[in-house]
């Protein structure tokens, strides 16, 4: 039985998964590796609070390696709950543009500010990436993946993760995106388990 590919957790509000999914979209790697949603808040926990000298301290850290590696990213006034979001790609991926998806709603979340809690902003994003309007509406409505993205939060947990994003190959882990150096061991990891992955 072949090994389980890689896996990575991320969250759409969270700019350290942003920074991450773009070195491995750069590297070309993004059908090597399963993608899945991870909450950080999910409902009906009380949304971060985007003015909290916490989560400022950590946004404006990966905002300034961000910018130095030439990825736009701005600061969200609003951290919306992601559950939708996260259905929305499990959607997509039936339709296999679930890639497009996903990187539609980080640069809707970090780059035009929208509210990727809203339904009816979803519903937009998957209609430029070819999805129907209708059927998108009624699949957010019925909740139809909410226990996929569940499921992921129990793999998470599993796995006795701490920190976003993480990335999971067999018995070995990489959690966090903070510094320049951890960077560097991304782009090392995406390199020799992806590649390898992809060459098997």
């Amino acid at each position: 039985m072949p090994d389980p590919p890689p896996v990575i957790y991320f969250d759409f509000i969270d700019p350290a998964s942003r920074l991450a999914a773009h070195l491995i979209d750069e590297a070309g790697m993004a059908d090597a590796i399963e993608w899945r949603g991870f909450e950080l808040r999910p409902p009906p926990h009380p949304l971060i609070d985007p003015t909290s000298a916490r989560w400022r301290d950590h946004h404006a850290r990966i905002t300034d390696l961000a910018h130095d590696l030439g990825v736009p990213m701005e600061t969200p006034r609003l951290l919306p709950w992601t559950r939708k979001a996260h259905e929305l790609v499990e959607f997509a991926r039936e339709g296999d543009c679930d890639h497009t998806v996903r990187r539609a709603l980080f640069e809707a979340h970090f780059v035009d500010l929208i509210d990727i809690g809203r339904i009816d902003l979803l519903v937009d994003i998957a209609h430029r990436a070819g999805l129907d309007r209708t059927e998108t509406r009624a699949v957010l409505d019925v909740d139809r993946y909410t226990d996929a993205v569940l499921g992921h939060r129990e793999a998470l947990r599993a796995h006795e993760v701490i920190k976003l994003p993480a990335f999971v190959a067999g018995g070995r882990r990489l959690e966090g995106l903070a510094t320049m150096a951890e960077i560097a061991r991304w782009q090392r990891w995406i390199e020799n388990e992806l590649t390898a992955e992809t060459n098997e």
